[in-house]
């Protein structure tokens, strides 16, 4: 029986002359965390994007994505907006910046409480809110709730889009990133957070990151992405005990001096 939640066929993505993915194919299971690792401009973000059809208009791509059984890029747009609300969520890498700086926090997870659950009663929104709110530990709802984004840190800025993010129940989360402008104690929380909502929720996570440490600890699956290409892929730990591409060589050996 096949357990793939997503899978790409051959997916390529350019921006005019610039192919910023060529030809990958790669699948994630129901449940599995999937890390897709590389440095600046090898393509990461442009297949997260693609996989939630949240690409600019000038992209062309190539390809096809299938989410369940329904692909991706043949969707009618009512479907789509369907499938983006109930099924798939997207973490950003800069919550501060995501977030609206000139609205409370209270009106933007109304908004997108709303917008992903159909519900329309005030009091159902508000105890929604206070509960997701809780479930990221956040627990001082008061005074988040009539914050400004520039009002609260990074890392409580994270868990509100976290708690955005999963006030449905999605089957795949996207993790663009999501810890690079926090420090390093509180990118241990977020990320240790994100493993037991996971845990709890039972989605499947495809997470990117150019940090192979993060990987190494917080992944089941790694994909390895270079100029475009995905160079390998294969278990964390088989990643890392015997990498079979000579540019995964040189990152498993570049991350091993800077943990020693």
């Amino acid at each position: 029986m096949n357990d793939d939640l997503l899978r790409i066929d051959d997916l390529s993505v350019s921006y005019g002359d610039l192919i910023a993915v060529r030809s990958l194919s790669m699948s994630v299971r129901k449940g599995e965390r999937f890390c897709l690792v590389g440095e600046s401009g090898s393509g990461k973000t442009s297949v997260a994007m693609a996989v939630a059809r949240l690409l600019p208009d000038s992209a062309k791509i190539d390809g096809q994505i299938l989410i369940g059984n329904q692909n991706v890029y043949e969707l009618e747009n009512r479907r789509l907006q369907e499938l983006r609300r109930k099924s798939i969520s997207v973490i950003f890498q800069d919550a501060t910046g995501s977030l609206i700086p000139g609205s409370t926090i209270e009106k933007q997870l109304f908004r997108v409480i709303r917008h992903r659950t159909g519900i329309t009663a005030k009091a159902e929104i508000n105890q929604l809110t206070r509960e997701h709110l809780s479930r990221v530990g956040l627990t001082d709802h008061h005074r988040i709730l009539h914050s400004y984004p520039s009002q609260l840190s990074g890392g409580m800025c994270q868990r509100i889009m976290i708690a955005m993010a999963l006030c449905v129940k999605p089957s795949l989360v996207i993790a663009d990133e999501p810890t690079s402008a926090l420090d390093v104690i509180t990118q241990q929380k977020i990320l240790e957070l994100l493993l037991s909502l996971q845990n709890d929720l039972d989605f499947a996570l495809l997470f990117i990151t150019h940090d192979l440490r993060i990987a190494a600890h917080y992944s089941h699956t790694i994909g390895v992405m270079q100029n475009g290409i995905l160079v390998e892929s294969g278990s964390v730990n088989g990643f890392f005990s015997e990498p079979k591409n000579s540019y995964s060589h040189q990152l498993v050996s570049s991350a091993k001096m800077l943990s020693v």
